[in-house]
């Protein structure tokens, strides 16, 4: 598996006092305003400063609200008042950017945070003049290794791969990156959806999403969006094969079964 990435927004000093944010502060209810436009920043961190309306709901401030668990009313106003500020862009009916985000964005992989967690305890230990005890488990040593990984890493980026398994097939992301398709993963749906040509549905999947770039879908959405197209598929496949089966069946055969339908 892809190794745990961590996200956070940075607050600039003057964040507060942005003109935009002591406008908003100032209508009735401005600090939930605030609050939820923060909450939005957070969540589009790890989606390309984008947000995405995947159709849960009926409209995309009722599904932001459900999704940073606000009222709508709150949400709906916050989002007008973006919009009339500039601070939000409309880029599709389903995709929104956050201008202020990219600025305010910062990550690190999970053993990066381990390292430098480590390096500011050893800093610490070191000023208070106090010798570090040996750890269970081996913790030190293990935070070791994740130190000469990360150097390796910015020698040869390469290094910084994914799964060993080769993908057999990949799906373009709102964001940019791809969804890796397993043979597994193939194994998988071949189980659930027999009737299906599961590595042909891919590859039509992956040719409807190059040439609608702005309905691609999200890391969390993707999933929902392969196992629709699937289904689609499947009941298709069942749909040709009960054709096939009636037009080789003798009158009486056709016959029976449509009698063993409405038992």
């Amino acid at each position: 598996m892809a190794e745990k990435r961590y996200y956070w927004i940075q607050l600039k000093e003057g964040f507060f006092k942005q003109k935009e944010i002591k406008k908003l502060r100032k209508i009735a209810g401005g600090d939930t305003y605030t609050v939820i436009y923060l909450k939005m920043l957070l969540a589009a961190v790890k989606q390309g400063n984008k947000l995405f309306f995947e159709g849960v709901e009926d409209t995309f401030p009722e599904e932001l609200a459900l999704e940073l668990d606000e009222d709508p009313e709150n949400v709906k106003v916050t989002l007008a008042f973006l919009e009339r500020q500039g601070l939000i862009k409309v880029m599709g009916e389903d995709e929104f950017l956050l201008l202020q985000c990219e600025e305010m964005v910062g990550s690190e992989s999970e053993s990066a945070a381990r390292v430098r967690r480590y390096r500011e305890k050893k800093a610490l230990q070191s000023n208070m003049g106090v010798t570090p005890l040996l750890q269970s488990g081996n913790t030190d040593i293990d935070i070791e290794k994740d130190i000469e990984k990360e150097k390796e890493k910015d020698i040869c980026p390469e290094l910084n791969s994914g799964p060993e398994e080769p993908p057999i097939i990949t799906l373009p992301l709102n964001t940019g990156e791809e969804h890796l398709i397993f043979q597994r993963d193939i194994d998988t749906f071949a189980d659930l959806y027999p009737a299906v040509d599961i590595l042909q549905a891919m590859r039509g999947m992956k040719g409807w999403l190059m040439t609608n770039p702005t309905k691609r879908k999200t890391k969390r959405g993707i999933g929902r969006f392969i196992n629709s197209w699937l289904a689609r598929e499947q009941d298709k496949g069942e749909k040709r094969a009960v054709g096939y089966n009636a037009r080789n069946m003798t009158t009486e055969q056709y016959a029976e079964s449509i009698r063993g339908w409405n038992d």
